[in-house]
């Protein structure tokens, strides 16, 4: 989002500043969220209050993994599923190492576009 300039021009959005000061404190390094089961999160989050019901730390582990939740989030992260599938494959660990090396390589999720409408082929 610092590469889209939100820091700037996103004070113009409803609820932006506490929405930035979220983020501001997932990314420090100094800070790490203790994860839903722990109360990290917004208490309001559905899939929050699922995981803490069903003790897990992430969706991908669930027996119901693919739910309506999950299809609603997805929605919106187009390399949600797959990652979801590649965690299970290979594990937690693993997955964080390969993300680490995808950023050194300048990947950001940022890059990624999902578009609400069918995209004219050339």
């Amino acid at each position: 989002m610092v590469k889209e300039d939100y820091e700037f021009w996103g004070k113009e959005i409803p609820g932006f500043n506490d929405f930035w000061k979220l983020l501001t404190n997932l990314c420090d390094p100094d800070k790490t969220c203790p994860g839903c089961r722990q109360d990290g999160g917004p208490p309001f989050c559905s899939i929050r209050k699922c995981a803490r019901e069903r003790k897990i730390d992430l969706c991908v582990f669930c027996e119901e993994y693919r739910c309506k939740r999950v299809f609603e989030i997805a929605r919106g992260y187009p390399t949600l599923l797959a990652d979801g599938k590649r965690i299970k494959e290979i594990g937690i660990e693993a997955w964080v190492q390969e993300q680490e090396e995808r950023a050194q390589t300048g990947f950001a999720y940022v890059d990624i576009r999902c578009y609400p409408y069918e995209v004219p082929k050339d």
